[in-house]
């Protein structure tokens, strides 16, 4: 017999020896998988390492895109020798149908980037000098602020004097002045724009308006969407989209109304402290600007003349008036007039009440500082490749990867979608927003905007002062134009350049505009706005309402020729492009 405890003690012998064997295997096991794990992180430290210093230093990204253009011309046909996908559009590997680049604008001086071969890594500014916004962004036509450094900026601009486009580069101090770098010339500019800028308007002005009267009327090129005409006109599809507005027979309808309408009440509104709200006795609304100054009830009656002599309907009904106690029309309201502290005799611009308003922002293609407009940007609207663009990866930033950033393409006679035609009739009147402002020289809409963009940087995505939007039909109301033609012309000195950033980068407009200019540029501009304000005011008003003066129409006829240059030049650009 034998002992069974000998049996269980030899028994829990081999369960010892066989946990122990696990444990060493065990042990062995982890010790593997600290040895992996360390591995891992140092070959991770040392891809990103390859990637983040020596991938640029060698210009990786340079030789890959090389050698796939020599891949390319080897190919003969530009077929793809890989998985068998065709090279699509414009022989881009990896392009399939339905896919498109967005379209590249060309390198000219106002529309588009023009840098020069040398880079601002490092710029010496002259510490002892300050400049004011005005010196620093005059004759200047393009702003790119550094990503990096808001408070620093590359500036470029058109000399006059010896008719070079310079470059330079400007850095903001707390105090809001600004340090200017070295300049450097990039380009000569082309020969309109010398024409233009070269201080010599009067000897070259015959030659510019034949150039421009050079009209399309036999020739008429329409995309297939009909938004682009002519390649720098608003199409068909645009135009019959656009809001009716006001047009002159209801600014009549206005001025006959206020010769037999009688004034019921005022209340406070309409803006600034003395303006009032007029209610008159059939409930009809209007507001009354009165001003100490009979330069800004001249600069808004002559704006709406003017705007009504171009055609454009974005301006509510306006007429002038006498604060005349037997009157008809204010013979009701002398206790009103008292209260109001308005003083007899004063004269007053009566706008029509205008319902359904809201604030109208600043479209996108304006917001940025590469602001500009022309068919290329249209049709990237349309296409839908002005989406925004996904994340790029760590190699995409890296520029380790070729790969083209692909947006899928609006199919080829698929119909504008409602969005897309709502914000195309929103630049068009935009683009006569931008060409009334420039002719007038309205300091309190876009122009406040692009002055203050110094101190606040946001402010271009903060909706335009005295602009609003018609809530039903989508009609912009331009508001408040009582700085032009006077006041606005007296500020040029200091605030030309903010007035000619927006239109120097404008190649789309409205057909209709551009003749209409064209016309009062040959009939007399001057004549025709005292004509219009002779007919719809009366004696008593022009006995404290003078008419324009002749240097702002001097002035006024200058601004009219540089807007049909601007246009000019951008039919040169632009034509069969």
């Amino acid at each position: 017999m034998f002992d069974v405890r000998t049996v269980e003690a030899g028994g829990s012998c081999d369960q010892d020896r066989d946990s122990d064997t696990m444990s060493i295997t065990a042990r062995r096991r982890r010790a593997f998988q600290r040895q992996a794990c360390l591995l891992s992180v140092m070959a991770a430290f040392s891809l990103g390492l390859a990637l983040g210093v020596f991938v640029p230093l060698i210009g990786m990204s340079q030789a890959v895109t090389n050698a796939k253009g020599s891949g390319a011309v080897a190919g003969g046909d530009g077929s793809s020798s890989g998985d068998g996908e065709g090279d699509g559009l414009g022989g881009i590997p990896g392009t399939r149908f339905g896919e498109h680049l967005p379209h590249k604008l060309p390198h000219f001086p106002t529309l588009e980037d023009l840098r020069g071969k040398d880079s601002y890594n490092s710029v010496s500014f002259v510490a002892e000098e300050k400049l004011k916004a005005e010196d620093v962004f005059r004759h200047a036509f393009h702003i790119d602020q550094q990503r990096d450094d808001k408070d620093t900026m590359v500036i470029k601009k058109f000399d006059p004097e010896d008719r070079y486009i310079k470059e330079y580069m400007v850095r903001r101090t707390p105090d809001g002045l600004f340090h200017k770098g070295p300049e450097k010339r990039l380009s000569q500019p082309s020969i309109m724009e010398q024409i233009l800028n070269s201080g010599k308007l009067e000897t070259a002005e015959e030659s510019v308006i034949e150039i421009v009267n050079q009209s399309d009327d036999h020739d008429y090129t329409e995309d297939s969407d009909g938004v682009i005409l002519n390649d720098i006109f608003w199409g068909s599809t645009v135009e019959n989209a656009l809001p009716k507005g006001f047009d002159k027979g209801q600014s009549e309808l206005w001025t006959d109304y206020l010769q037999s309408a009688e004034v019921d009440h005022l209340e406070v509104g309409c803006g600034r402290m003395q303006n009032r709200m007029v209610v008159f006795r059939d409930g009809t609304r209007a507001c009354a600007r009165y001003r100490q100054n009979t330069d800004q009830i001249q600069g808004e009656l002559f704006s709406f003349y003017l705007g009504q002599l171009l055609n454009i309907s974005n301006l509510a009904p306006s007429a002038a008036s006498i604060i005349d106690m037997e009157t008809k029309l204010w013979s009701s309201v002398s206790d009103d007039i008292s209260n109001s502290q308005w003083k007899s005799t004063k004269p007053v611009v009566i706008t029509k009440w205008i319902e359904h308003l809201e604030p109208a922002g600043i479209p996108k293609p304006f917001q940025p500082l590469e602001r500009h407009l022309n068919k290329l940007d249209i049709r990237n609207i349309t296409e839908g490749l002005d989406l925004p663009k996904p994340p790029k990866g760590l190699l995409d930033r890296l520029g380790a990867t070729i790969t083209p950033e692909l947006q899928p393409i609006r199919p080829p006679g698929a119909p504008l979608a409602e969005p897309v035609l709502r914000r195309l009739v929103e630049l068009a009147q935009w683009s006569d927003l931008i060409v009334f402002d420039y002719l007038i020289a309205n300091l309190d809409r876009v122009v406040n905007n692009l002055y203050n963009y110094q101190w606040n940087a946001d402010i271009m995505a903060a909706p335009a002062h005295n602009l609003a939007r018609q809530s039903d039909s989508h009609l912009l109301v331009f508001l408040d134009n009582e700085s032009g033609l006077l006041h606005g012309y007296r500020l040029l000195k200091k605030y030309e350049a903010y007035h000619g950033l927006l239109l120097d980068n404008l190649c789309v407009f409205r057909r209709s505009t551009i003749a209409a200019l064209q016309h009062l540029r040959d009939s007399n501009v001057g004549h025709r706005l005292n004509e219009l304000f002779e007919r719809t005011t009366n004696a008593k008003i022009r006995d404290v309402l003078p008419p324009l003066p002749e240097k702002s129409i001097k002035i006024l006829v200058d601004r009219i020729d540089r807007v049909l240059g601007q246009v000019q030049k951008c039919r040169e650009i632009f034509s069969n492009r």
